[in-house]
């Protein structure tokens, strides 16, 4: 075969291989317009690493990572109709796009929310969250005042981190009222086969961001509908088998819980002491709030007849506040 002949060859079947792929990408992207899930890949989709992901976050010394400052993004959730604008602000929080200053005007009240993804609710517009939502409620209740919400969740953070966060972040802007939002982050230093250590090290051991970067296939692939959904399809695969057996755990009375080391119990009751007393360090009144669920404290989830008469969005929300218990 002839070198001309040869290059023919291989530009033929890379033409052939770019005219499948192509096709398959412009059909799973239409499909996923015309059933409601929109044209383009939503941040939900993307894995933690994705460069679409690392647009959103930068590290952060003393808390690990944070929002890139004056940046705006778009969050949803699966099936959300519309993906929601997302905006951080010139400090690095969640925000209406007011400019927070750091100094706090005379007749402004500040009120701060510290937590993880259920604070920061990044799949909705600021107004939507709950933050949002509670600032406006206080706003109506009091219309001679102006009120600021400093949304400071990050998602995946944990007490330890939002110590850093509440002391060095947050702190400056001097809050008026501070809302310690913790869910179950801190379940993830509890696994039974860590060294557990009071300040977390055992689960923080890389800086955010230190990791083998994917090649630049890889990198090409984050962009591909058709890959994603195959990949997360994958993991909805194995969510279910973890579920399945998650399930046979929970009804035989066995979970996470069973292995928590008294030092962690203390290490958690001591980062909530420290939060608190930063808080209360410049004057600031403290609320404290939790994970809420949709569950009957009264009924035994844990009697199969109990358990099986539960909806499936009870059920799921279920699965979901204690997943942690088992990973």
């Amino acid at each position: 075969m002839k070198l001309k002949n040869i290059k023919n060859y291989i530009l033929g079947s890379l033409l052939v291989v770019t005219i499948l792929f192509g096709t398959i990408e412009l059909s799973t992207r239409i499909i996923s317009w015309f059933t409601g899930k929109g044209f383009y890949l939503s941040l939900h989709e993307y894995n933690p690493l994705d460069s679409h992901i690392e647009r959103i976050y930068q590290w952060h010394p003393f808390t690990g990572l944070t929002f890139r400052p004056g940046i705006t993004f778009k969050g949803s959730h699966p099936y959300q109709v519309s993906q929601s604008s997302i905006i951080v602000d010139q400090n690095g929080f969640l925000s209406d796009g007011h400019m927070l200053s750091v100094e706090k005007p005379v007749d402004e009240i500040r009120i701060a929310v510290i937590g993880a993804s259920t604070t920061a609710n990044i799949n909705l517009s600021y107004a939507e969250n709950w933050p949002g939502y509670l600032g406006n409620l206080v706003q109506k209740a009091l219309p001679n005042k102006t009120i600021r919400v400093i949304n400071a969740g990050v998602p995946g953070f944990d007490t330890a981190q939002s110590i850093g966060n509440l002391a060095l972040r947050v702190l400056p802007l001097k809050p008026d009222i501070v809302i310690i939002y913790q869910a179950y982050n801190d379940l993830k230093a509890i696994k039974k086969t860590s060294n557990f250590r009071p300040d977390y090290s055992h689960i923080h051991k890389k800086p955010w961001g230190s990791y083998l970067k994917p090649n630049i296939f890889k990198r090409g692939l984050n962009y591909s509908m058709a890959f994603t959904r195959l990949r997360n399809n994958y993991r909805e695969h194995k969510k279910v088998k973890s579920t399945e057996n998650y399930n046979k755990n929970f009804l035989s009375g066995e979970t996470r819980l069973d292995y928590i080391p008294k030092e962690a119990i203390k290490a958690f009751d001591q980062h909530i002491r420290i939060l608190v007393s930063i808080a209360q360090s410049e004057g600031a009144q403290v609320i404290l709030s939790s994970f809420a669920t949709l569950h009957n404290a009264h009924v035994n989830y844990r009697r199969v007849q109990d358990f099986h008469k539960t909806s499936d969005l009870q059920k799921a929300e279920l699965f979901w506040s204690v997943i942690f218990y088992r990973v």
